[in-house]
């Protein structure tokens, strides 16, 4: 197992997930690095095709990997299309992963989400929290699948002695993000319904929930 300290300079970096909010801001911040970014779109290769997976990974040969590819959505995307948000990101994470190791990938580091957390855990939320709890139910499917795939990276670090780990970026805006309201995550959709009723002359618009909720947000470049 390496050292907590990996070196990228002179490394090739997947950055899976490149077109996306996170996956833009990580390859912005590595072009600042000595090292080879890779990418690929979707048109190129379809992360949730196994046999694709294996054979690009196979002939690109990332020594990292940063795993910021997933199909992501807010609460009204999460709600009405479960089975896309379990199944797609199970697929997706279970193509890399396997693939990762098949190549001899030396590090990954495969991003999670703070909503694998339970409801009503303890705030501030702590790592030993994570499943000691019922999840929330409008996005459990995402979760679910986040969580399986920390496991995996577990499950290879423990059986292989690979080098891959998980970090839970908290609720994340800036540019890129989404501002369809039937995709959009809170922060973008408030941006979006203040906007609206600003060009309409409202004196006010909806916000869903109680306004009981804390919730915190992250600037996708920090």
């Amino acid at each position: 197992m390496s050292d907590i300290i990996y070196p990228l300079s002179g490394k090739r970096v997947w950055v899976a997930g490149h077109s996306g909010m996170v996956g833009a801001a990580v390859v912005h911040q590595l072009q600042e690095i000595d090292c080879e970014v890779v990418t690929s779109s979707h048109a190129e290769l379809d992360l949730a095709r196994q046999t694709d997976v294996e054979a690009w990974m196979a002939d690109t040969k990332p020594n990292a990997i940063i795993m910021a590819a997933a199909r992501v959505g807010g609460i009204h995307a999460n709600n009405t299309l479960p089975v896309d948000f379990l199944i797609d990101n199970i697929q997706i994470e279970t193509n890399v992963f396997t693939s990762a190791h098949a190549v001899g990938v030396e590090r990954m580091l495969f991003l999670g989400s703070s909503c694998i957390y339970p409801r009503l855990t303890a705030q501030p939320m702590r790592e030993e929290s994570l499943l000691t709890g019922p999840l929330e139910p409008t996005n459990q499917w995402y979760a679910l699948a986040k969580i399986a795939g920390v496991k995996m990276a577990q499950a290879y670090r423990r059986q292989y002695g690979r080098d891959y780990i998980s970090c839970m970026p908290t609720n994340l805006y800036g540019p890129g993000d989404s501002f369809d309201l039937q995709l959009s995550h809170v922060l973008s959709a408030l941006i979006v319904k203040a906007h609206q009723a600003k060009e309409v002359g409202a004196g006010s618009f909806e916000i869903w929930g109680t306004g009981k909720s804390t919730r915190e947000f992250l600037y996708v470049d920090d």
